[in-house]
């Protein structure tokens, strides 16, 4: 049995202990993510099974559907995105970090806002509606001023849409986003934007891809802010442009794909979990797309919420952060080759979960693919959330919380 372990994630070599420079701050946002999926995927594997007759339980179906989707977009998505985006912003944009001081106390106030906002009071949910709005709104100007004070060839492709996803996201408390049009608005411009920021960093700096700059880029900001307004006038007029906006994602997409030299990067870095997070992400991204052009729309729009909630986020999100909890501590999440099973397992379960609408299905699978879900989800929680706690342990005592 250990020598079929030893076969399937064999051990990675040692990692090397990362120089502090200053207080880091990406495991205090995601810890409130793991607590945000252990709700927020709870939620979504029960009211699954409750559609397809598998939960046999009353209450109010689509409240609870907008919490969870609430929960998952500002809670486990946000936490993971700001908490990275904060943190490798001014790397990815080459401009100055602020003080660990003042992304610790945009932390307690995204936190205190979520909590309040979803409490039963009205005057208090609001106000938590509002610190919420002021916390992503923040994050935003943040990396607005590291944009501008970064390097110049780096703000079309990466700074502009690194700090429009991420202040884009300041809208989400005040939407119904139980509308699928609403959510797939806020998906593709804020977690999105953001997801493919992150994923030129990581191309070109791990894969050895290409930096997209110069012409590019400027097509690439052009086609994302035309697929921005496309998506807009879909979701909020009676305009149906979705098969625009899918066209428009899909060359935004393949602007990205060329201009980093993605498939030869890919082809040369070889069969690793950041290179299978990566694939499996874009080419998510890319069905997406093509989807919302050739499908019916009013069919597809759920489907299209999970596909990009489920299939290309969370897959970014798994990847990632085992990667990156992984550097920051010194000591690997899991093991490379079994974060690469872990994340193309987790492609069965959002795969299925999209198609169940429109695809015959036993109602039985539900609870399977629940329980799978379930299982690589707790698996990586739990050993990120340990790698996580070991971070603080490597901050040499002369770096200061002001730095």
């Amino acid at each position: 049995m250990k020598r079929i372990f030893q076969i399937i994630a064999p051990a990675d070599p040692p990692f090397t202990p990362m120089a502090f420079t200053r207080i880091p701050v990406v495991q205090r946002f995601w810890y409130g993510g793991l607590a945000a999926a252990a709700v927020g995927f709870t939620l979504g594997f029960g009211l699954w099974m409750w559609q397809h007759g598998m939960l046999p339980v009353e209450g109010n179906y689509f409240l609870i559907k907008l919490m969870h989707a609430r929960i998952q977009i500002e809670g486990f998505v946000g936490s993971f995105l700001l908490g990275f985006a904060l943190q490798s912003g001014p790397h990815m944009t080459g401009g100055k970090p602020p003080a660990s001081k003042i992304l610790l106390q945009l932390l307690a106030v995204l936190w205190t806002g979520f909590l309040l906002s979803m409490t039963p009071d009205m005057r208090l949910a609001l106000l938590g509606n509002g610190l919420s709005s002021l916390a992503f709104a923040w994050a935003g100007y943040l990396l607005l001023k590291i944009t501008l004070a970064g390097a110049p060839h780096l703000r079309g492709a990466r700074g502009v849409p690194l700090a429009a996803g991420i202040t884009l996201m300041s809208i989400t408390p005040w939407l119904e986003l139980d509308d699928p049009g609403y959510a797939l608005f806020v998906l593709w411009c804020g977690p999105v934007t953001v997801a493919l920021v992150a994923a030129q960093q990581l191309i070109n700096n791990v894969l050895g891809g290409k930096i997209l700059q110069g012409r590019l880029a400027i097509l690439f900001l052009t086609s994302l802010t035309l697929s921005w307004m496309a998506t807009a006038a879909a979701a909020f007029t009676e305009s149906e442009s979705w098969r625009l906006a899918g066209l428009c994602w899909l060359a935004t997409l393949g602007l990205l794909t060329v201009g980093t030299d993605f498939g030869q990067a890919s082809k040369r870095f070889g069969w690793k979990s950041i290179n299978v997070t990566l694939s499996l992400g874009l080419a998510y991204a890319f069905v997406c797309a093509i989807a919302l052009m050739l499908f019916q729309v009013d069919q597809f729009l759920d489907m299209a919420v999970h596909l990009l909630g489920a299939g290309v986020l969370t897959t970014l999100i798994i990847g990632v952060t085992a990667r990156v909890a992984g550097f920051f501590s010194a000591g690997a999440v899991l093991p490379d080759r079994l974060v690469s099973w872990l994340v193309a397992l987790w492609g069965v379960v959002a795969i299925t979960r999209t198609v169940s609408p429109v695809t015959p299905m036993e109602e039985i699978w539900t609870v399977w693919i629940s329980v799978l879900g379930g299982l690589i989800l707790i698996l990586w929680g739990i050993r990120t959330g340990y790698r996580l706690m070991q971070i603080q342990k490597l901050v040499p005592a002369t770096i200061t919380i002001n730095q």
